[in-house]
C-alpha cells in the first residue's frame, strides 16, 4: 500500500473559506470540495511544499499562522490503488493574489464559514471543521 504525506490549508479572507473542487469524477474524494493543497516532494519542506501548491492550485499568496494538526485516511487514489493519505493541516491567511482554479482544480470559490454544511465536503474536510467547531 502507497502512503501519500499531504499539505493542505484553512484558508481565511474575512468570514470566508477558500476551496477547490477537483475535476470531474477524478482523484480521491471524487465530486467533493477540498481544502487548497497537495503532495509533499522529496526533500521539501512542509511549508515550502503548502505555499507551492496554494500558488499552482489557487495562484494566491498567503501566510501561514499555525498548524492545525493531521489527520489519516485510506482512500482510492486517481489509479484506483487504496493509498494512505496522511493529511497535515496548516491555518492560512490570504495575503494576495486574483483566485484562480489552476492544476488539477476545476472550480474554486470563497465560501462563507457559516454555509459548510450546504457543500459536498470531503471525509477529512468534515471531520477537521467538526473539531474546529465550524459544522456540527
Amino acid at each position: 500500500m502507497k502512503t501519500r504525506v499531504i499539505v493542505s490549508a484553512v484558508i481565511e479572507r474575512d468570514h470566508d473559506l477558500l476551496f477547490g473542487k477537483k475535476k470531474t469524477n477524478v482523484g480521491p474524494y471524487p465530486n467533493t470540495w477540498h481544502l487548497i493543497g497537495g503532495g509533499v516532494d522529496d526533500g521539501e519542506s512542509l511549508l515550502d511544499a503548502i505555499k507551492r501548491e496554494i500558488k499552482e492550485e489557487a495562484g494566491i499568496e498567503v501566510e501561514i499562522n499555525r498548524s492545525l494538526g493531521f489527520n489519516e485516511d485510506y482512500e482510492p487514489n486517481k489509479h484506483g490503488e487504496i493509498t494512505h493519505y496522511i493529511f497535515l493541516v496548516f491555518l492560512a491567511k490570504y495575503i494576495s493574489g486574483e483566485v484562480k482554479a489552476d492544476d488539477d482544480i476545476e472550480k474554486i470559490e470563497w465560501i462563507p464559514k457559516n454555509k459548510l454544511s450546504e457543500i459536498e465536503l470531503n471525509k477529512p474536510s468534515i471531520k477537521l471543521f467538526k473539531q474546529m467547531g465550524y459544522l456540527a
